[in-house]
């Protein structure tokens, strides 16, 4: 029984090592304002897993550091698109 508990604890430990820390710069297409800018910034921050969002409207790009365990780039798209705006590919 010693084992099996030891066995699963290292696999659990093993797991959570795999994932981690990302950060991804993403460029927005169709910002005209700072408004534009927030709202995208906003319904990032509202993406599970994700840690920090930095818009920068004139640069026309944000900066995303999420959980990869949690969130993938995909999701990162999607709420940018659910703000209205698109990812330059």
């Amino acid at each position: 029984m010693k084992k099996l508990i030891a066995f699963g604890f290292a696999a659990l430990l093993s797991t959570a090592a795999l994932a981690g820390e990302k950060t991804e710069t993403l460029k927005v297409k169709g910002w005209h304002c700072g408004g534009c800018s927030a709202r995208t910034e906003s319904a990032l921050k509202d993406v599970k897993g994700v840690t920090k969002v930095a818009a920068d409207k004139n640069k026309k790009e944000v900066v995303v550091t999420y959980d990869d365990a949690q969130a993938k780039h995909e999701d990162l798209e999607k709420a940018i698109a659910d703000s209205g705006f698109t990812v330059e590919k």
